[in-house]
């Protein structure tokens, strides 16, 4: 039988124990030292270009491949890679002919791969890593070098097919690998999979250990994308207390407990206005030495039930370690009370789908993150952006007109009564027409106004299945009538406003839905539904609407609207949560409920004339003309390194992109920079009454937007923004390059260079001056089309 992982089991009970004696030592610390610690937060105020948040500067330093082809076959080869195995172990090895660089997995020779215990030097060696179930749920790791898994093979065209059959297990499957120009393909198509009766697939990774580094023996970095993107470079062992791991479009909400436990084993409580950054796209990547040697892991099918994984050297062993987890079965809870306890059980049916992860090699310039979201870009543009997708022809613009402010106004909401509730105006029709005259006195041209609470029964009360307009806060048409009266007067100056209603049909609060008829269930057959760790929050939890609901009511809304004459909309949520409704006999897998989505919008982007979706997951971006919310920052958990805009480059050229909230927290002038940096827009959500006005509503824990108190930083925000970005407006970013801490250069294809000044002291680059905390735009020397400098 196989060996029980024990480093696993002893890991995750020692993490109580650390967390525990780290609790005590960082109270005693506190105490001890606090006002040296506050001092210290004082002194480092205005430095945060230097924390995890940001990018730091690459160090170039050559690397050598530690691997030779000792004992292993070559299988296949394309024009660019050949394919190695050590067809007994199921090791492989990679060689890019184009730099004679071989990867590959683990030497045997190594104190690191000896330091291991037998379980994991297995795995370091395997083409697959399998997890499993037990008949009690117990989970447990194999990897298909161990000598209890029979393995067969046969050659194809282009690759090889293995069969492999997990004796003791009663499990068996086949992973079909090909190799084309720069890419490695792994698939396991579902169909080969094969179960006994007492244990059962939980989770397949491929070439768990490809790529893989001791220590910081080799100078680069895992690339993982949380939020816009995140660095863990490779660096000594340290004692983390997890790994990273994000679920591929965030949590399966059909299976997953949405309730957070705020304890010590918690990231963050469960009490935040902005949720902790999820993984839109299935990609990550690995780079060794910066400019000479990467691969792109891109997931291309299975991306619903996978999940992104990196282990940092000191965790479970001293090797850096990343790459893509499949999921066919994982844990719920079983309720065995009505109280709702219970106990967690592993999923009976196993989750249907073909898996695959191709895996592209880059060298040279494009052996870096920038290379890699490059690639991605432009590797699978059709996918992501649509071939029709309008701005796909974006490059290389010219214009120099202003980009546009995204302001969004509630209208309406509940207010909570002695008995009851009512309904209360926020801001009116007059109001924002008194809003968008003041603002385009101080010179924002463009602005994209979107209404929040619109709808009858204001943002947190009106019913989800109906279809109404709020009437306490004035005629909605009239405002429509003002905005095109607008449009048609400026036509000639360039100013113009573009109207918005802002809907969203999937996480709601009890007023908004019916708990026995509307509501999502889980394998649990218990609704969907998330809490907030504060209790003291009116409507602290939410629901999920069923997601056939949520389509039919999106597209139901959109048709009204259309009749009435709006033709621009905003959907919150929709795009970005991922679940299916598992109700007994009647269940809609996440699959499903995937293309169920792409359908709904698919339809809804064909008939509106301009739609926005806030910060959704990459299978909805083809319908999208504008994506809000970009997610600004990381999780920044400790052994992340740096931040970077990954996902923004992508973007760029292709779609335009705004910011969280700014006046929700990200309003500093480093955040401000960091917006121009990363090429994103700025937006802001205001209402006309102050925030002591809505302390009985839902509202109440808004921090500030009341208009009148950010009318003036509004306009200093935008100036500042629009004053750069629109000299790159619609255009791709190239490169960007860190000169030194806190000073950045970003490259566009129209010929532009932004260079962003994080730091206090000026910054000279040759010819160009770059003044302290600000931004600059220059004019490349081989850009024809040059805008001067600024």
């Amino acid at each position: 039988m196989f060996r029980r992982c024990s480093t696993v089991q002893e890991n995750k009970s020692n993490l109580k124990t650390t967390a525990i004696l780290s609790l005590f030592f960082a109270i005693t610390t506190f105490v001890l030292s606090f006002s040296s610690a506050f001092a210290q937060s004082i002194q480092t105020i205005g430095n945060d270009y230097l924390s995890n948040r940001f990018t730091r500067p690459e160090t170039i330093a050559f690397v050598k491949s530690p691997f030779t082809l000792d004992g292993y076959t070559k299988i296949a080869e394309s024009s660019d890679l050949e394919l190695w195995f050590n067809l007994e172990t199921t090791s492989l090895r990679v060689v890019d002919k184009r730099s004679g660089y071989i990867w590959g997995d683990v030497s045997e020779e190594t104190d690191a791969y000896k330091e291991m215990n037998a379980t994991y030097q297995s795995i370091a060696r395997s083409l697959v890593l399998l997890e499993y179930f037990d008949e009690r749920g117990i989970s447990n790791v194999v990897g298909s070098a161990d000598e209890e898994v029979k393995k067969s093979w046969k050659k194809i065209q282009n690759g090889i097919i293995y069969s492999l059959f997990f004796e003791p297990l009663e499990i068996r499957f086949d992973v079909r690998i090909t190799v084309k120009d720069d890419t490695i393909k792994f698939e396991l198509p579902q169909n080969t999979i094969k179960e006994g009766s007492k244990f059962t697939m939980a989770s397949v990774v491929f070439a768990p250990f490809l790529g893989s580094t001791i220590s910081d023996e080799i100078n680069g970095y895992a690339f993982v994308p949380d939020g816009p993107g995140a660095l863990i470079r490779f660096s000594k062992p340290a004692h983390y207390l997890n790994w990273f791991e994000k679920r591929v479009y965030g949590k399966d909400y059909a299976i997953e407990n949405l309730v957070t436990v705020n304890d010590l084993r918690a990231n963050r409580p469960n009490d935040f206005l902005r949720e902790e950054p999820t993984a839109l796209i299935p990609v990550f990547g690995i780079v060794h030495g910066v400019d000479q040697n990467a691969f792109l892991g891109i997931i291309t099918s299975g991306q619903e039930y996978s999940a992104i994984i990196s282990y940092p050297s000191g965790l479970l062993s001293n090797y850096n370690w990343t790459s893509a987890k499949f999921i066919y079965r994982q844990k719920y809870l079983q309720p065995t009370t009505r109280s709702g306890a219970g106990i967690q059980v592993a999923q009976k049916y196993r989750n249907i789908f073909d898996a695959a992860l191709e895996i592209s090699f880059l060298t040279g310039k494009l052996a870096n993150y920038v290379g890699m979201a490059k690639y991605y870009r432009d590797k699978f543009a059709d996918q992501l952006f649509g071939k029709a997708h309008k701005y796909n022809n974006q490059t290389n613009a010219t214009s120099k007109s202003d980009v546009p402010l995204y302001l969004s106004v509630i209208v309406s909401d509940i207010e909570k009564m002695l008995i009851g509730q009512r309904v209360i105006a926020i801001s009116s029709v007059e109001q924002i027409k008194q809003i968008l005259k003041e603002l385009t006195s101080k010179g924002i041209n463009r602005i994209v106004l979107l209404i929040e609470g619109w709808q009858d029964g204001g943002l947190h009360g009106n019913k989800v299945g109906k279809f109404g307009l709020e009437k306490k806060t004035g005629d909605f048409l009239d405002l429509l009538k003002y905005v095109v009266e607008f449009n048609t007067m400026n036509k000639s100056n360039g100013k113009s406003v573009e109207l918005y209603f802002v809907d969203n049909v999937t996480k709601v609060t009890e007023k908004q839905l019916n708990l026995r008829k509307e509501v999502g269930l889980n394998l649990s057959q218990s609704i969907i539904t998330e809490e907030r760790d504060n209790k003291d929050l009116w409507l602290y939890k939410s629901y999920y609407v069923r997601i056939d609901l949520a389509s039919e009511y999106l597209s139901m809304r959109v048709s009204k609207l259309l009749k009435l004459g709006f033709k621009n909309f905003a959907v919150r949520e929709y795009a970005n949560k991922l679940y299916g409704n598992l109700k007994m006999n009647a269940e809609i897998h996440r699959f499903k409920a995937k293309k169920l989505v792409e359908k709904t919008l698919s339809d809804i982007s064909s008939i509106t004339d301009n739609l926005i979706l806030f910060e959704p997951n990459d299978y909805t971006w083809k319908y999208a003309d504008t994506i809000g919310s970009v997610p600004m920052n990381s999780s920044q958990y400790l052994f992340e390194t740096d931040t970077v805009p990954f996902l923004q480059i992508v973007l760029s050229g292709r779609i335009n992109y705004f910011t969280p909230y700014m006046n929700n927290g990200f309003f500093s002038k480093m955040d401000v920079l960091k917006s121009i940096d990363y090429g994103a827009y700025p937006s802001f959500l205001i209402t006309w009454l102050d925030n002591a006005s809505l302390k009985d509503t839902p509202l109440w824990d808004y921090p500030s937007t009341r208009y009148e108190d950010w009318k003036e930083k509004i306009a200093e925000i935008y100036k500042t923004i629009n004053s750069v970005l629109k000299y790159v407006k619609g255009s791709k970013i190239v490169d960007r390059i860190v000169l030194k801490p806190g000073v950045v250069k970003v490259v566009y294809d129209n010929g532009c260079e932004i260079y962003v000044n994080y730091t206090k002291e000026i910054y000279k680059d040759g010819s160009v001056t770059v003044p302290a905390e600000s931004p600059k735009v220059v004019k490349s020397i081989n850009s024809a089309n040059g805008v001067g400098s600024k």
